[in-house]
Order: C-alpha cells, then structure tokens, then sequence
C-alpha cells in the first residue's frame, strides 16, 4: 500500500472507530432497556447476555457499517481539506483517481465482508437471538420456545413429514414429539407410514421411538399388519434439524440461500408469496453493496466540506442517505405487491444511487 493511501485511510480509521462504537453503544443499551427485566427475572448467567449482544451487533452491521463509513469518511475528507492537505495533494500531482481510490477499495471490502456475514452468520443469529429472548421469557412464565403442529415437505426424498411438537434447541438434541412420516412413490401413492412418539438427532442422524410401520400398495390400501418397534435408526433420513428450523424461521431470519431452499421445498406455495421471498432475496443481495454506494456518493460532498463547511456537506450525505432508505422500502412494498419485479424492487435503490454517485463524482474539481 502506498504512503498516501495509508495517510488517507488512518484518518478516517479513527473516526469511524468512534462512530462505529458509539452506535454499538446506544443499539446496545435500547436493547438493554427492552430485555432487562426479562434478563434479571430468569437469572441469565452474564455470559450468555454477553455472546446475545454479540450477536445483535453483528445483525445490526447491515444499518451500522454503512452509516458510519460514511459519517467517518465526511469527517476524514473534511479534516484533510480544511488544513489544505488535499489542494497540496493535488497539486503535487496526485490525480483525483489516486485520491479516491483507498476509499473506493475500503467500501468494495467492506461490501464483501457484509455480504459473507449476511449470507453466513446473521440469518442464524437473529434466529438465535430470537430463540434466547423467548427461552428467557419462558422461564417465568412467558412464550414457550416449542413450535408446535409442524409440517414439511421433501420433494426429492418424496417425504410428508408431521410434528405435533418440535423443540429447536440443540440441548434438547432437536426433540420431536408425535412424529407422522410418509414415503412417497415417484407416481404420488404412498409406500408406507411411520407414527412414532418421539424422535430426537443423535451422532448425525435420527432416532424414533415407539414407532410403528404401516405399508399400503400402489391404490393407498394396507397391505399387512401394522409393526411395532421400540426404537429404529433412521440412516435412510436425509432431513436434518437444519430443514425443520428453516420451516420455522421468520422471513428475515433466511439467508438468500435459506430462501431459496424454502421455495424448492414448497413447491405449492402462492405466486404472491413466492414473489415476497423473491424480493426478500434480492434485497439480501443488494443490501451489503450501500457500503460502496456511500463511499461513491461521500466522496463528492466530503471534498465540497473544506470549502463550504463540514454541516453542509453531512447534511446532503445524509439526506441522500435516508434518501436511500426510503427508496429501498418504496421498493419492497411495491414489490410484495407485485407492482414492481422482484429484481427491480430490491436493486432499485442501488442503481438509482450508484447513478447519482457517478454524476455527483463527475462535478468534483
């Protein structure tokens, strides 16, 4: 990395470590107020608190990074102009590219980095974080964690499964109670039944309990007597906790390819609600890239804060911020209401921006 580029990233280094743990604290802290009651009456041990809030930041990264990226870099490039360090940069023979550069490359890394935490970790940390608030409401009284009357359906396997109860913690090695299975031939009959009442994930596979069998031809009729046994090892299963936990997840709790999964498995399902998961899809993806977008609409105002003021110039980087947020929920409304294409309603905002970005970049002097 050249001296210049270091030079420009150290400044806004430290600033955005202030933004950024600033934000931390107070989403922290309102979290904080919601949950301390529940937190003190169940007696939850300080470090499970702990790894909860660790996991609250980092789905709150999606809103934090970008915001703070933002507020740094206009601080940065307000410093550098109001001491004349960028006139000299220029005038020493450094071109506008060269300048802007290290921050266009920051804004591409941390896209990339919040993509892999999007797609990798948040989904299963906001079902988490959900999961623990309601297991420490369940401790004295409040919401159960089980999930009840659970259904699901394997279209490869050709399997119907039904649970009365389904217990999602790991500690519980993913319980189930009053489990119906039916194996399906290619032509849609069914090749045979398992009730059992209780199933539970062992060393990679399941286990059924009090199970008993019932085959039936290709006319759905019984063929035989119904066979009991005690416990049987279901190998054969390819399921896992996985599929079960995805089926009852909200939507913002699925990564893109959660959401996908959960369409190839309910082939069924409505247009309307496969255009909800759709634009819920494409929003996943588009999301990530505002932290390349504030860095292509910052850099104009922030070289626009020596001459005219730091104020001015944060006020239009944020109007254009919200601005984006606004756009982003025009967009997804009007996409689950099948007036705009999933496509459209989730990148629309970074197009739209991207544009203005280009446009704005092209006026600096």
């Amino acid at each position: 990395m050249k001296l210049v580029s270091r030079y420009l990233l150290r400044h806004l280094g430290r600033p955005w470590v202030y933004v950024m743990a600033g934000f931390s604290l107070v989403a922290i802290l309102v979290d904080l107020f919601d949950h301390f009651v529940d937190f003190m009456e169940a007696g939850t041990p300080l470090k499970e608190i702990a790894y909860y809030y660790g996991r609250l930041l980092a789905t709150y990264l999606p809103y934090l990074l970008p915001i703070s990226l933002l507020l740094a870099l206009l601080y940065a490039l307000w410093q550098l102009g109001k001491n004349s360090e960028l006139t000299a940069m220029r005038a020493s023979g450094l071109s506008l590219a060269q300048l802007v550069l290290p921050y266009f490359t920051l804004g591409l890394l941390a896209t990339i980095a919040l993509l892999g935490v999007n797609e990798l970790y948040n989904p299963g940390a906001m079902y988490r974080n959900r999961q623990f608030i309601e297991w420490q409401g369940s401790k004295h009284g409040g919401q159960t964690h089980l999930a009840p009357n659970l259904a699901y359906k394997n279209t490869t396997g050709r399997r119907l499964w039904r649970i009365n109860v389904f217990d999602p913690r790991p500690s519980s090695s993913y319980e189930m109670l009053g489990v119906n299975l039916t194996q399906q031939r290619p032509d849609g009959s069914d090749e045979y039944r398992l009730d059992a009442a209780r199933a539970r994930w062992v060393e990679g596979h399941w286990w059924f309990e009090n199970v008993e069998t019932r085959y039936f031809n290709v006319h759905n009729d019984p063929t035989g007597p119904v066979e009991s046994r005690p416990s049987v090892e279901m190998t054969m299963l390819s399921e896992t906790p996985k599929d079960f936990i995805n089926e009852i997840k909200d939507d913002s709790e699925r990564s893109s390819y959660e959401i996908l999964q959960f369409i190839e498995a309910h082939p069924g399902i409505s247009r309307e609600t496969r255009n909800r998961l759709m634009v819920d899809f494409h929003y996943r993806l588009a999301a990530p890239w505002l932290c390349l977008i504030v860095i292509l609409v910052g850099v104009p105002f922030g070289f626009q804060t020596g001459r005219r003021g730091m104020g001015l110039g944060i006020l239009f980087a944020l109007l254009a911020f919200f601005g984006y947020y606004v756009l982003m929920g025009l967009g997804l409304a009007f996409g689950k209401q099948q007036v705009l294409p999933p496509v459209v309603a989730g990148w629309l905002p970074n197009a739209v921006f991207f544009l203005l970005g280009l446009v704005l970049l092209r006026r600096i002097r």
